[in-house]
């Protein structure tokens, strides 16, 4: 009777032992759908709607259609072509003077003359063989913006370009002892050599008058005479503001002055804040090169 007890609790003890080791799996997958189906619930649905998916193997962002249904697009295009990436600044020097941080150009268009020089006064070449190219020695491509830190001129033949990109060019040629003399040399400028370096504006009335009364120093903008003044004295305060307006300005009126419709009205395309600066200039009679 004993033994008969026995075998009868270790057969029960058998079929236990077996059902459990066989419906523990299927226990397991019943508690992950639970716990996924709880995370769901927790989390809330995607915005769309679909499925909510973690982050990609890599670790990076995942990004996804935006929650519109529009095409995800990358960053804007820089329309930003008249402003200068570099961010200037001056201060004021021992003398009184504002000077730029950054550096001069290493070389531009010699006044009252076709010769490119240096620094040193060195001829280098011919203007009618110059093109400006940016620190990299890439070439400027013709457009709105003003001549930056670090863009210079070399030595090529321009049989390939058009009449506007020769003009675009020169025109560089023509700004970079321009702003040289603002930024960097104004201690040692006279107003003479400053007359002969902004010839190429006064005969085109470019910045003839100046006006600083507007609300804003964003109003106001400086004659070519002006300017000078205010460079030779800016009584101990940063002019960059007025300075570089003055240089984007007198530029762009210049290749206004020096291309044909078509670019000018490239500039006004372009243009980041919707203005038309050739239609601004009031130019009423075209002066080429």
């Amino acid at each position: 009777m004993f033994m008969r007890i026995y075998f009868s609790l270790i057969f029960y003890i058998f079929i236990f032992t077996s059902l459990s080791c066989s419906s523990s799996p299927q226990i397991d997958q019943v508690q992950e759908k639970n716990d996924i189906q709880f995370e769901k619930e927790r989390r809330g649905p995607p915005p769309d709607g679909g499925e909510r998916r973690g982050p990609p193997p890599d670790g990076r962002e995942r990004r996804g259609p935006p929650p519109d249904g529009r095409e995800r697009r990358g960053p804007p295009p820089d329309r930003n072509f008249n402003k200068p990436m570099y961010k200037y600044s001056c201060e004021i020097n021992g003398q009184g003077f504002c000077i730029f941080s950054g550096s001069p150009h290493i070389n531009g268009l010699k006044p009252n003359s076709e010769e490119i020089i240096d620094r040193d006064l060195n001829i280098l070449f011919s203007v009618n063989n110059a093109i400006a190219v940016n620190s990299s020695g890439e070439v400027l491509k013709p457009s709105g913006k003003p001549a930056s830190n670090g863009d210079y001129l070399i030595e090529s033949y321009l049989e390939n370009l058009t009449k506007d990109e020769i003009s675009f060019h020169k025109v560089m040629a023509i700004m970079f002892p321009i702003r040289n003399a603002l930024m960097y040399d104004i201690e040692k400028i006279n107003m003479s050599y400053w007359e002969n370096l902004v010839i190429e504006l006064k005969i085109r009335n470019i910045k003839d008058s100046t006006y600083t009364e507007g609300p804003t120093p964003r109003d106001n903008f400086y004659s070519r005479e002006g300017i000078f003044d205010l460079a030779k004295n800016p009584n101990q305060r940063d002019i960059h503001h007025d300075v570089m307006k003055f240089l984007e300005e007198s530029g762009i009126h210049l290749l206004c002055h020096v291309t044909s419709e078509e670019f000018n009205n490239m500039l006004r395309d372009s243009h980041p804040e919707g203005h038309d600066p050739c239609k601004e200039a009031e130019i009423t009679n075209k002066i080429p090169f």
